[in-house]
């Protein structure tokens, strides 16, 4: 009887790591690019990031495409009005060569996106933010070269004056500033902004709120060496891209959001 038992246990063990392996080694796509109105299933919207699994139907319309990456750094293009399934998606992989260099970005893409999913299911930390302000420029964690930076938010309180704070991450120090618009531009002046420098930016209004419950986008500017490696990078991937039919917009967009790289 015991032995009937470990018999029947180690059976269920066996099915149970075959069918975690199975489910784990089911690849997910995720939307790269879209252009027109796509929808997942019913009614769903098809946004860039948005996650395409086995669970899914996509339908496309007239004039839609959709352009989806997957764990390898594979392309698949969708442009014909009609139904997909998860199941025939790797019948649209991009038939060009593909660049060992860009198959490492679209890689790198698809792991950014599954980041941002398993972020958005985790429980954690909520910030208790005021998100009545909503940081617009410059986005979460972006590069820059330049020699001024507008930055941008909405105010939808009923306070005509808000705060804008200023953190060097290097030094310490808080730039603070009551106003009453919506933006506010700085110079690199090699005092309130310095390249090599990291920062992060809020708008509160309160002029001292409990920072621990403000949640601050951040942004580095870089020095001019840093730049240029980044540049030359970046023109590789951009003729790599344009082979692959996506226009100078198309692109410049993609390497601000994914690479956080942009130049203006």
């Amino acid at each position: 009887m015991a032995r009937l038992f470990f018999s029947r246990l180690v059976g269920c063990i066996i099915l149970f790591v075959l069918g975690f392996n199975y489910g784990f080694a089911q690849k997910n796509y995720f939307v790269f690019k879209k252009m027109g109105r796509p929808v997942f299933n019913i009614n769903d919207p098809v946004l860039r990031g948005s996650v395409f699994d086995d669970s899914d139907v996509l339908k496309l319309h007239n004039k839609d495409t959709v352009y989806l990456v997957d764990e390898l750094g594979e392309l698949f293009e969708l442009k014909e009005p009609k139904e997909y399934e998860y199941s025939s998606i790797v019948e649209y992989r991009k038939k060009e060569n593909i660049d060992s260099f860009t198959k490492k970005y679209f890689s790198y893409v698809w792991k950014q996106f599954t980041n941002q999913q398993k972020t958005r299911q985790r429980p954690g930390v909520v910030y208790r933010e005021d998100r009545s302000i909503k940081l617009l420029s410059p986005i979460d964690s972006v590069k820059y070269y330049l020699p001024d930076i507008k930055f941008m938010w909405k105010n939808n309180t009923d306070s005509t004056k808000v705060f804008f704070h200023l953190e060097d991450q290097l030094t310490k120090h808080i730039f603070k500033i009551g106003l009453t618009g919506n933006e506010i531009h700085l110079y690199r002046d090699h005092f309130i902004l310095e390249n090599g420098h990291k920062y992060k930016w809020a708008v509160t209004k309160e002029p001292y709120p409990n920072f621990k419950e403000v949640k601050f986008n951040s942004f580095e500017l870089l020095d001019k060496a840093v730049y240029l490696v980044l540049k030359e990078e970046m023109e590789t991937l951009t003729i790599a891209l344009k082979l692959l039919g996506f226009s100078d917009e198309d692109i410049k967009t993609a390497i601000c959001l994914d690479y956080k790289f942009c130049e203006n």
